[in-house]
């Protein structure tokens, strides 16, 4: 069995940065994530990696959650598809890797496309600091296809405010 968690990176500043990829998280991103990391540790979250867009609101995202899971910063892989690829470019990414449990932090709308495709669900939202589990009854990374994901978990920073 292998798993996938699809985060989406935490909220952002919307100003001050003329180049997309430097922009940092904002205070409320840095809350919501806060509040994903402590829903999750009750999911018992286990990790071999965790491998991010290039872009730094994703990147401490990583962070973040590294420091929460006793993952090692310097572990923190980068894959430049997560941020300006397309479906092809990051399903062959996924092919490649050897871990059984891995995590993927990306960016809209490719994030949401790609768990549509996994999983055959339909995401009407994949908001900020969301969290989405899916499970693949594989062997390998290499035999993933369309359809092949089941949705372990997905929860989002406001899924819980009406409960």
């Amino acid at each position: 069995m292998k798993y996938i968690y699809f985060i989406r990176h935490a909220k952002a500043q919307k100003e001050n940065y003329d180049q997309d990829l430097q922009r940092e998280l904002s205070s409320s991103g840095k809350d919501d994530l806060k509040t994903m990391i402590y829903r999750i540790k009750d999911l018992e979250f286990k990790a071999q990696s965790i491998i991010s867009s290039p872009a730094r609101r994703c990147i401490k995202t990583a962070q973040k959650l590294c420091k929460s899971f006793s993952l090692k910063e310097k572990d923190i892989k980068i894959e430049k598809s997560f941020y300006d690829g397309n479906l092809k470019d990051v399903l062959n990414f996924i092919k490649e890797l050897k871990e059984s449990r891995v995590v993927l932090i990306m960016h809209n709308p490719l994030l949401q496309e790609l768990c549509e495709y996994l999983a055959h669900i339909d995401l009407e939202n994949f908001p900020t600091s969301a969290i989405l589990c899916m499970q693949f009854d594989i062997k390998e990374f290499k035999d993933i296809k369309e359809h092949s994901g089941e949705v372990v978990f997905f929860d989002y920073p406001k899924s819980q405010e009406n409960n």
